[in-house]
């Protein structure tokens, strides 16, 4: 798919993004996909079908993951982010875009965010917007 199409994808995906997985109170529900991902718009490179999809589900994956590290993992919106997160284990969205099938994120990343480790979490944060 093109860059525009995939843009297209992008923005329908959070325009239809379900409603069990809500975005953090004060985020922007609807960024530009230029402001998630470095490339040039006039690329003629082309993306898999998914990738827009994709990329609006890792902005939502990761505004939760920066609100239980701005909390340093600690107090109501610590615990509301890692809810949010292990709510998303099982959905549809992360089904169709991520493979933990080695249960790292679950098991080791979100597992130790909830003993107070936040190393792991930070880890994968590297790349969200804030960060």
């Amino acid at each position: 798919m093109s860059y525009d199409e995939m843009r297209e994808e992008y923005d329908q995906t959070l325009e239809d993004f379900p409603a069990d997985l809500p975005f953090p109170e004060g985020v922007d529900t609807h960024p530009s996909l230029e402001s998630q991902i470095v490339t040039d718009p006039e690329t003629t490179e082309l993306f898999e079908v998914g990738s827009g999809s994709g990329q609006a589900y890792l902005y939502w994956e990761c505004m939760w993951m920066l609100q239980v590290l701005a909390a340093e993992g600690v107090g109501k919106k610590a615990d509301q982010g890692l809810d949010m997160l292990e709510s998303a284990l099982d959905s549809e969205m992360r089904a169709r875009h991520f493979d933990d099938s080695s249960g790292v994120w679950e098991n080791q990343v979100l597992r130790s965010a909830r003993q107070g480790d936040l190393s792991l979490l930070k880890d994968f944060a590297v790349g969200c917007e804030g960060d």
